[in-house]
């Protein structure tokens, strides 16, 4: 994809920003002169330059876009927009400490903005700090109440601090908000589960799972209901259709990534060592690898 754009950065400069005129003839010469380009100018400039990085980064071109984003920010330093859209290039890029100070600069022009704060928590999860994520997510949940996915993202922090009372009150407000938000109606199931209650996260993963035919509830519910010792082919059917759909789920490392608790792990490598299981298992490893 490179090809498609060479030096692009070089060549918006040159179209855009400078503007040539003749300004006085003499014995046959042409004496230019480069006016000074206007503030609106080169305001629309730098979100034209946005534009075209953002296609970069679409592209997976995150270090020229970064290139672009930072030309941008420099032409149109006030320009929100293009400083979330350099954090999110330096997020695709893995310089996550120089999205941080991107959206720092953001919230300086606008620290009404909740999602800035929500995105800097989700670098900070990334970075496996939950308690400066939980910071900032409580920072953006004081500026709008009933956002759905910031509760969300709290739930998850609390999962990570191994606060699992706290992290199902946050579910629980999430999916109050927004009853089809499946991801937390699947991890109040992820949680109860956790904190024994079988029934209920039983419910939980069968409600996400009417939601969503993704294959995360699909797997929880599986080994919950392997764990009650209830309906056993039926978890068996379950189990496989989610690893055929997802393999990645056979891993202890990728549950684990995904927030799934000590107990459902566990429950869920009893439900693999099944006779019922094993070639399921094998396909998805083979496959995940």
């Amino acid at each position: 994809m490179k090809n498609y754009f060479p030096k692009i950065y070089h060549i918006l400069i040159c179209l855009i920003l400078f503007e040539s005129t003749i300004l006085t003839r003499s014995s046959n010469a042409f004496i230019p002169r480069i006016n000074e380009p206007s503030q609106k100018e080169l305001e629309s400039t730098s979100i034209q330059i946005g534009r075209t990085a953002i296609q970069l980064i679409q592209f997976g071109q995150h270090n020229e876009a970064i290139k672009l984003l930072k030309l941008a920010v420099k032409l149109n330093p006030k320009e929100i927009e293009l400083w979330t859209s350099l954090a999110e290039a330096q997020i695709k890029a893995n310089r996550k400490y120089k999205a941080l100070s991107s959206l720092n600069k953001a919230i300086n022009l606008k620290p009404k903005e909740e999602s800035i704060y929500f995105r800097k928590a989700y670098i900070y999860m990334d970075l496996k700090n939950p308690k400066k994520a939980k910071f900032y997510i409580k920072k953006g949940l004081s500026i709008n109440k009933k956002n759905e996915r910031g509760y969300f993202q709290l739930g998850n922090a609390e999962i990570m601090l191994n606060n699992y009372k706290l992290a199902l009150i946050a579910f629980q407000r999430s999916s109050r908000i927004n009853s089809n938000f499946w991801q937390s109606i699947n991890n109040e199931g992820l949680v109860l589960y956790e904190l024994n209650n079988l029934k209920e996260a039983i419910l939980k993963f069968k409600s996400a799972l009417k939601i969503s035919n993704n294959p995360e509830p699909m797997l929880a519910l599986a080994i919950a209901l392997f764990s009650s010792e209830n309906k056993t082919i039926e978890s068996f059917n379950l189990a496989k259709n989610a690893l055929k759909s997802d393999p990645q789920y056979v891993s202890k490392n990728y549950q684990a990534k995904q927030l799934w608790g000590k107990k459902l792990q566990n429950s869920a490598q009893l439900l693999f060592k099944m006779e019922e299981m094993k070639k399921a298992v094998k396909d998805a490893k083979e496959k995940s690898q």
